[in-house]
């Protein structure tokens, strides 16, 4: 814009600056009364952040078999590990255990009959509550909404439910590798008793070098069983929790005086082209009444 543009538009706005006042006042009246709680829903925001840890079983965050090494439990992990954090944050059995307890098709506003409702449930749970990877390479939980108390207990649940959906995962299988390694370590014995009583009743030893290598193969499914059982019967956490979510005090949107100041700007702009093209058409009639 030249200053010739600009000159001409203060002038515009100076020739009938009662009106522009007065449309201006009640635009931003409007903006402050409509943006107001009676009008929009605050909406509260509440963060946790956590880091995945490298174990993933019990038995190896207390000993493996190669001479009971001690694993740290508390090692943070790496990519790989929080990108399947990530997966299981973002998973539906998390999801599926959150909109239950919590009801949030009811809290959201959706009603049993409604057309399409798992989708707008769904979709509404993404706007409302995200799952990230922050360039720290821990993992971000942000959840929206209108309850305060509810937005971190949310946010600190989903962190809460990673462990307990690992830990299920786990134990699956765990259960059943229990059951496998417990049945053949039962076995073991039984042959190493069998054996030992052969050789009372034979005069000579040729049962003698199947009965230590029975002792040696049950001295290796012990510590196979040892593990199981820990892995079967025992839980660690697999999270690290750097920030808990907390109840917060003061809403993220809407954003009032963003509001108030784009709708002053917007109507400023309208009212400059208004008055405008009411100068350029009297212009217009003037040259021709000449």
């Amino acid at each position: 814009m030249t200053e010739i543009d600009s000159k001409c538009i203060f002038k515009l706005i100076l020739k009938n600056k009662k009106s522009v006042i007065i449309i201006l006042a009640l635009a931003v009246l409007c903006a402050i009364v409509f943006s107001s709680k009676a009008f929009i829903k605050p909406l509260y925001k509440s963060t946790a952040i956590l880091y995945p840890t490298t174990t993933y079983s019990a038995s190896k965050a207390i000993m493996n078999t190669n001479g009971l090494i001690y694993v740290d439990p508390m090692e943070i992990g790496e990519e790989a590990q929080t990108d399947q954090m990530m997966q299981i944050l973002n998973s539906g059995i998390i999801r599926e255990k959150i909109i239950a307890k919590y009801d949030l098709a009811n809290h959201y506003g959706i009603k049993d009959n409604c057309e399409h409702k798992v989708y707008r449930l769904n979709k509404a749970y993404d706007n409302r509550i995200r799952v990230r990877r922050t360039e720290y390479n821990s993992v971000k939980i942000s959840v929206l909404d209108t309850d305060p108390q509810i937005a971190a207990a949310i946010a600190n649940d989903i962190a809460n439910l990673f462990d307990e959906t690992m830990n299920d995962m786990q134990k699956e299988i765990a259960v059943k590798a229990l059951e496998i390694v417990e049945k053949e370590y039962n076995n073991t014995i039984n042959n190493i008793l069998a054996l030992e009583d052969s050789l009372k009743n034979s005069k000579n030893n040729i049962y003698l070098y199947e009965l230590e290598s029975q002792k040696a193969n049950l001295s290796l499914l012990r510590a196979k069983y040892d593990d199981a059982r820990i892995n079967a019967t025992e839980t660690i956490p697999h999270k690290l929790v750097v920030t808990q979510a907390y109840v917060s005090d003061k809403p993220v949107y809407p954003i009032r005086w963003v509001i108030v100041a784009v709708t002053f700007l917007a109507t400023l702009i309208v009212i400059i082209m208004i008055l405008a093209l009411f100068e350029y058409s009297e212009n217009k009639n003037k040259k021709q009444d000449e």
